[in-house]
């Protein structure tokens, strides 16, 4: 046990050790994880393995061999090793050792990324990776962090509800749904969140987050932000180097929209936020305290679910559950009797009688569920360890604010009756302090019968408004006059607009978020 994470072992499962690209045919490359080097190559067909790093030979590091067909080849006696860490050919000797292999890891690679799988008895995986959708994604954006953390703090962080305000700029959290099944949890959270990670913290945008973790070793974060219309797929790895330092592999794509060149804009504005956004954490993780035993709060989302289900992954000694003492509950979940330790130990005797023997008695059953009542020991079958009892008090979730009303945002009281009366008032609107630092041409082209086109010269905090086409439009909104209108009166969201192909937007899409500042229609009698 490491005394900052007191975990008996690296958790089993499926981690990233390199992406793709990274390791090209008849590369050989040793990365470092689990506290020991791992040797990977990919043999002149295109197939990835890992093995140890160590020949059976004479002990030569097998990084510094070579690939040579399908085999990796020791720089030291040039035996041969296959994917399967099978050594095929020993040069100078007419028979193989019978013995000649190396250990060769499970690999599996898929969606631009190398997984490996480790256990801490080397037993075989007893589950696979998930396929992903690909259709309408993007390509992968790829990004590595080496962080003083460790893999179940990063899975925490997504059920962690009271977090996302100070940290992430989500103004409201609603648990929608909590499924725990074998390997696999998923959670989906109804959040408000502001603009805040794309520099428009006035923005409030209507988001469902759904997260599925398949064993610690791969986070997937699907985010469709329902206002706008937009979906963005975060997969997040983190995997262990040593006891308390981990190597995130995150990839991000984004849902394409029938605007490429809106696609590639939203897709970077999305990448940005995320590797800004997701780094808060980073500081934190690196200076904070793991609690065995933490203290709950109502609203701080289901924690204790998650580290119970997260139990399943280690290799917990068998003397744990003998050699705990009871703890007592916290105050707000209730505190049982004091009880004379005679009874406590007369109780403790019964239920591991019942483990012996795989359960209790039904003549038995009323006995000792009323011993188990007052001594605060359940005899269930099968019956639980004394470190789950404890953990379940201490773990118990506090109450969560369900999604009593739907999550709403705020509407507009400002309406035009015209698309003209907006552009009537345009100049009066004009915000000059927030168009102080810009230098640009705002062009509308709005579609009806008569087309309607106007244009602004913003030019570090004047604005010139003016009819008619402009012969060097910094940005172009083209929509119908029908949307613009719906638009302008906060029935239609823009970015739903654009997403959706209603209207579509030609020139930086950054700046087209900024016209809402230096146009600004809250509070403006636009009647007319």
């Amino acid at each position: 046990m490491h005394p900052r994470f007191p975990f008996p072992s690296y958790p089993t499962g499926w981690y990233v050790v390199l992406f793709s690209p990274e390791l090209a045919r008849g590369d050989v490359r040793t990365v470092t994880y689990f506290g020991q080097d791992i040797v990977l190559f990919r043999t002149e067909s295109g197939v990835a393995s890992a093995v140890d790093k160590t020949c059976p030979h004479l002990g030569a590091h097998l990084g510094g061999g070579r690939v040579v067909g399908e085999c990796l080849r020791c720089p030291f006696h040039n035996w041969a090793f296959d994917v399967h860490g099978t050594c095929v050919d020993v040069p100078y000797a007419p028979k193989i050792p019978a013995k000649a292999r190396v250990r060769a890891w499970d690999v599996d690679e898929r969606d631009g990324l190398v997984f490996v799988f480790y256990s801490h008895d080397g037993s075989e995986p007893t589950w696979r990776l998930p396929e992903l959708e690909w259709g309408g994604w993007t390509a992968n954006r790829t990004i590595r962090w080496e962080v003083a953390s460790h893999p179940q703090e990063v899975g925490e962080n997504t059920v962690d509800c009271s977090h996302l305000l100070p940290v992430h700029h989500v103004t409201r959290t609603d648990i929608a749904s909590v499924e725990q099944t074998g390997h696999k949890m998923r959670v989906v959270l109804n959040l408000l969140a502001t603009g805040a990670a794309i520099q428009m913290p006035e923005e409030v945008n209507e988001v469902e987050l759904d997260v599925t973790l398949h064993g610690l070793g791969q986070i997937v974060s699907r985010t469709h932000v329902v206002t706008a219309g937009l979906r963005t797929r975060q997969r997040i790895h983190p995997t262990p180097i040593g006891p308390d330092s981990i190597a995130i592999f995150a990839v991000a794509n984004t849902w394409e929209m029938p605007d490429p060149d809106y696609t590639a804009e939203i897709d970077q504005i999305f990448w940005d936020a995320f590797v800004e956004d997701f780094a808060k954490d980073f500081p934190i993780w690196g200076n904070k305290v793991w609690l065995e035993k933490p203290l709950l709060a109502g609203g701080d989302g289901p924690i204790g679910r998650y580290r119970k289900w997260c139990r399943q992954f280690y290799a917990w000694p068998e003397s744990v559950s003998a050699s705990t003492e009871p703890v007592p509950e916290p105050a707000s979940l209730g505190r049982s009797p004091r009880i004379p330790s005679p009874l406590q130990a007369f109780a403790t005797r019964l239920a591991g009688l019942a483990d012996r023997f795989g359960g209790v008695p039904a003549v038995f059953a009323p006995i000792t569920s009323r011993l188990g009542d007052l001594a605060g020991i359940r005899t269930s079958t099968p019956p639980q360890t004394r470190v789950e009892e404890e953990l379940d008090a201490h773990l118990a979730d506090g109450p969560v604010r369900p999604a009593a009303e739907p999550l709403s945002i705020p509407k507009q009281a400002t309406r035009f009756d015209s698309v003209q009366s907006y552009f009537d008032g345009l100049e009066q609107r004009f915000d000059s302090r927030a168009g102080a630092q810009v230098d640009a041409v705002f062009q509308w082209v709005l579609r009806g019968d008569p087309d309607q086109l106007h244009f602004a010269e913003v030019r570090r905090g004047a604005i010139r408004q003016g009819t008619g086409r402009h012969a060097s439009p910094t940005i172009t909104v083209e929509m119908s006059e029908a949307d613009y209108l719906l638009m302008i009166n906060g029935e239609l969201n823009g970015a739903r607009a654009f997403s959706t192909g209603r209207g579509k937007l030609k020139g930086p899409v950054t700046l087209a978020m900024k016209m809402q500042r230096l146009f600004p229609i809250a509070g403006v009698n636009a009647g007319g």
